[in-house]
């Protein structure tokens, strides 16, 4: 695998194992500036949200880039605001980062109208708005019902909290049987998190003369599972990059395989609709 590896989704896309996730990157220069640098170091993919309110500057980023647009894989996500109008939602997203198509959209919770909101997503796919469509923190009873429900695509991708220390292994082996790819946000952990000082993998970093964030990376990926780590520092952006010349052995997935303790961050996706409004990312409108 090399940092232009692609996995064929389940209806022949070819999409990136590797990109830049941009969430918490505050719009404007920053934003701008971290895109156009990860697509100098050879990123291919980058991943957006409408709630993040930077799809202009990721826009701008790609653009400076001067890499054609067919070779950028850019996914964005639909918020709960526009569940009862994707396709609204979907040319909004289209006009901020200034494309003609999303490489892969997703629900970005299972919000309530999920399925309705879904079956919108088929059709905008259909007529070419979109390459591939998947869900984001769907569990896999919200798959299974999306499929009870008459849902006549199966997500090409689910995108989940995934890191060694919340390993979402029966939801992987769920996507793997039904040919959806998982991809993983906040892959080294999160903001806070105290995953790259673990002993453990300090001892397997030292071995391979590599970083922990680099061995934490490199876990998921030889488990198939996509990622898109989030910096905006070029230094740290370049580092997570180069993860490809080196492989973990059996034993060093054992030893990071042992440190799951289903320990998630993000808000518990049962319990979405219960969540405060307020506590809720105000949605604002780029310059």
């Amino acid at each position: 695998m090399e940092i232009n590896s692609r996995a064929v989704l389940n209806n022949g896309v070819l999409m990136p194992y590797f990109g830049l996730g941009v969430f918490r990157s505050p719009a404007g220069e920053i934003t701008r500036s971290a895109v156009r640098t990860a697509i100098e170091y050879g990123y291919r993919m980058i991943d957006t949200a409408r709630v993040y309110c930077n799809e202009k500057s990721v826009g701008r980023g790609i653009k400076d880039s001067g890499i054609s647009r067919k070779d950028i894989f850019v996914t964005t996500k639909l918020w709960k605001d526009d569940f009862k109008n994707p396709r609204q939602g979907l040319l909004e997203s289209l006009e901020r980062l200034q494309l003609d198509y999303i490489d892969l959209y997703l629900l970005h919770w299972p919000f309530a109208g999920y399925v309705e909101a879904y079956l919108e997503l088929e059709k905008l796919q259909k007529e070419g708005l979109i390459k591939a469509i998947g869900v984001s923190n769907f569990k896999i009873h919200h798959l299974q019902h999306l499929k009870e429900s008459g849902a006549s695509v199966i997500p090409q991708v689910n995108q989940v909290e995934c890191h060694p220390e919340n390993q979402e292994n029966e939801l992987l082996d769920y996507c793997r049987k039904e040919g959806i790819l998982m991809e993983a946000y906040s892959p080294l952990g999160g903001q806070g998190r105290t995953l790259v000082n673990d002993p453990r993998i300090w001892t397997i970093a030292d071995y391979h003369h590599v970083t922990t964030a680099q061995v934490i990376l490199k876990w998921n990926l030889q488990r198939g599972v996509a990622i898109i780590p989030k910096s905006v520092n070029f230094e740290r952006i370049l580092e997570n990059s180069q993860i490809f010349s080196f492989d973990l052995t059996p034993g060093d997935m054992d030893i990071l395989n042992d440190i799951n303790l289903n320990l998630r961050r993000a808000y518990d996706s049962d319990k979405i609709d219960q969540r405060p409004e307020e506590s809720f990312p105000r949605l604002i409108d780029e310059d």
